[in-house]
């Protein structure tokens, strides 16, 4: 059983290999072997491309790219994926519970080991599709995620980070979302409605394939039956829906 052990803390990493070592050499049939340890979410994926692990010791709070955001990019197959979280509070239906666990930190041997167990067992059947969502989840697991500054999106076979500052909007299209900057327009794995709630009052959705972002807003016009038109830093065009417009102006008013 291949694992690779994720956490932005040193210390913790540590401590958790030390913790699956004595496990290995206490169980029988576990036969564990620690394949990488990553400090960041993007290591994280790195390796888990590079690597392809049975199992992540995941820690869900680290910084720009978090233990969510690592679930939602991982490739396939993907890993099954143990949970840490400083939170007891939890809610097991929130996400299918035979393909994810989770321990408590500080984490300790024997809810660890249960856990490893579990996951050995797992991988000796035919592993559930994917059918957990990721907000329920990490709202189970006491997990609150901080506005970004750089999001993720894909890159050929992998993905890397681009600054929020510089998307001006997200925008759908035949069925992918994609991040519009001066220069590109990647695809990125979110909905929009998911971007609306993670960037907060930053984006303003003007209808049901745009959500843009209010600093590259240049200037709104009216389009005589009470839809509009956003002018964009770059020069780009977006409609307005007319159900949209005024909360839209409303919302650039107050922020200019």
């Amino acid at each position: 059983m291949k694992i690779l052990i994720v956490d932005d803390e040193a210390p913790a990493r540590s401590r958790l290999a030390s913790l699956v070592e004595e496990i290995d050499a206490e169980l029988d049939g576990l036969a564990i072997e620690i394949v990488g340890e990553a400090a960041t979410g993007m290591a994280a994926l790195e390796l888990a491309r590079d690597r392809r692990p049975d199992v992540l010791l995941l820690d869900i709070a680290m910084p720009e790219v978090d233990g969510l955001d690592v679930v939602r990019h991982l490739p396939e197959p993907r890993p099954l994926v143990i949970f840490q979280t400083a939170y007891e509070q939890f809610a097991l239906q929130a996400f299918d519970h035979q393909a994810l666990d989770y321990v408590v930190k500080p984490v300790h041997k024997e809810r660890l080991a249960r856990a490893l167990v579990r996951a050995r067992d797992r991988l000796a059947t035919t592993r559930p599709p994917w059918t957990g969502s990721l907000g329920e989840i990490g709202a189970a697991l006491g997990h609150t995620p901080v506005r970004p500054a750089r999001v993720l999106v894909r890159d050929g076979a992998g993905h890397r980070l681009v600054a929020v500052r510089d998307i001006s909007r997200f925008f759908a299209d035949q069925g992918l979302v994609r991040a519009a900057t001066a220069h590109e327009s990647p695809v990125i794995d979110y909905t929009l409605g998911e971007l609306e709630a993670r960037l907060g009052g930053d984006f303003v959705r003007v209808s049901r394939s745009d959500l843009v972002h209010n600093a590259h807003v240049s200037r709104v016009l009216g389009n005589g039956d009470g839809s509009a038109t956003l002018i964009l830093s770059d020069g780009t065009r977006v409609h307005v829906s007319r159900r949209r417009a005024g909360d839209v102006r409303r919302l650039l008013k107050a922020q200019s």
